[in-house]
């Protein structure tokens, strides 16, 4: 089974430390925690530890993450889950199984995916994430200049 710890750290290798960028719409992040998504946390203050349990609690959980068998696939779908949202993440999951599309974490996705073959799920996936990341530049101009980096982290995960 897959260990959060391990998906965790991957992930902060991401999201790095505190920032306030103007042309990201999450606004001020520290962590890949966001201002916009979580109003009610002191972003600049936040605590590795207090992360850790944002991302546990709204992310991993979601995703059964300690329930997938492979450890690849569970970091690169919680990766996207992060940086996409939960739901998109389940999403073009299901569609690569070739199973029902609806966006939530359940018992037939767990069996689709700890079924398939691990390593050529994970490939399918990250080339997915890549054709998601370069239609969001392609339909929203100010996401362009963030491409090279999310292709980059999709691939980082294969």
């Amino acid at each position: 089974m897959a260990a959060f710890e391990t998906a965790f750290g991957r992930v902060l290798q991401h999201e790095g430390g505190y920032v306030d960028d103007p042309n990201d719409p999450g606004g001020e992040t520290k962590y890949g925690i966001s201002r916009r998504s979580y109003p009610e946390v002191d972003v600049r203050n936040l605590t590795h530890q207090q992360a850790g349990r944002l991302y546990r609690r709204d992310y991993w959980e979601k995703i059964h993450g300690d329930e997938i068998e492979p450890q690849d696939v569970a970091e690169n779908v919680f990766d996207f889950a992060v940086n996409a949202g939960v739901p998109r993440a389940v999403r073009t999951l299901q569609r690569l199984l070739g199973i029902d599309v609806d966006g939530n974490f359940g018992p037939a996705t767990l069996r689709a995916v700890n079924q398939a073959d691990g390593l050529k799920l994970n490939l399918r996936y990250a080339l997915a994430r890549i054709d998601y990341y370069n239609e969001l530049a392609r339909k929203k101009s100010s996401m362009r200049p963030y491409l090279i980096g999310w292709t980059k982290r999709a691939l980082a995960h294969v």
